[in-house]
Order: structure tokens, then sequence, then C-alpha cells
């Protein structure tokens, strides 16, 4: 009498097929999706450039960072505060009734407080560095927005300045 169904033999085949299909598959998977990443960055770090340069043009400066860096998109920051007139962070430049060169009266909202608080990084867990960073000289001439790619000590940074238009790779943490 012959039995109906599949052989040990038969599974291990099928099994060693889907273990193939699965090498092949995985890598370019994880590919796009590092690719998925970066295009989001870039088109974040894009839309702060825009922000950045029109309070440039409205106030002869770039909002200031406090020293060091600042999450850009924490509601206790000063650059906040100063982007969308929201939050707790103290604003030292776009307050109210400050003239701007143009003669135009402050508050003025640059970006929307819910645009800049959902831009967080898409590299690591919301718990351990979920930010973009923003960092200025302290005469607010230049500034550096980046974002750190993984947690490990080999994490490496993609940053973009206002010299450049595109974001380039650091293997160290930037600085104006």
């Amino acid at each position: 009498m012959k039995r109906k169904g599949f052989t040990l033999l038969d599974l291990i085949v099928a099994i060693a097929i889907i273990i193939i299909l699965a090498a092949i598959a995985i890598p370019s998977y994880l590919k796009m999706m590092d690719k998925a990443r970066r295009s989001a960055v870039v088109a974040e770090f894009a839309n702060l450039a825009t922000v950045l340069e029109t309070f440039h043009t409205d106030w002869g400066h770039y909002p200031l960072a406090a020293a060091g860096s600042q999450a850009i998109a924490l509601n206790d920051s000063g650059v906040y505060r100063e982007l969308t007139t929201e939050g707790s962070g103290v604003a030292l430049t776009n307050v109210a009734g400050a003239k701007t060169v143009h003669g135009d009266t402050a508050p003025i909202v640059y970006i929307g407080a819910g645009a800049l608080s959902s831009m967080t990084n898409p590299f690591v867990a919301s718990s351990s560095d979920p930010q973009y960073r923003y960092a200025t000289n302290e005469a607010g001439t230049t500034w550096v927005l980046y974002v750190k790619m993984g947690t490990s000590g080999s994490a490496r940074y993609l940053v973009r300045t206002d010299r450049q238009s595109g974001i380039v790779e650091s293997a160290t943490e930037p600085t104006v």
C-alpha cells in the first residue's frame, strides 16, 4: 500500500528552496529600507533648510541654538519656539512686537508645530535619539542639521549645512 503525502526528502528540499529565496530577498529588502530612510531625511532636511533660509532672510541670521546642538523638534527648545512660535522654549528673535529686516511684525510662523514635531529619526528606535539635531555658530551665520544613523559606537551621521544642497555621510558628530 502506497502512502500519500510528502517524504522527508521532499520537505528538506522545500525548506532549502525557501532558505535560498530568503537569503536573496532579505538583503535587497534591507537595502531598500535604508534608501527609503535616507530619502525621508533628504526630504525633511530640504524642508528645514527652506524654513531656515526664510528665517535668515527675515531676521538677518539663523535661529540660534544653545551651546552644542538642539533637538530641533523638541517643543522645549529655543529653535522650535523661533520657528513655530509654540512650545515652552525661549525665543530670542521671533518674539511679539519684534520687527524683521523688512518691517514685518513678529511672531511669524515658519513651520507648523505638528510638521516640525513629527520629524523623527527614521534610523533608530524612538527611545534612543529620535530627533534631528541643529547647531549654529554664536553669530547665527551658519548652521548644520544632522541625524545619527544607528545606536552603536560606530554610528554614522547624515549631515546637511547651509553651504550644501545635499546630505553627506560623516563618521563623527558634526560641529559648526
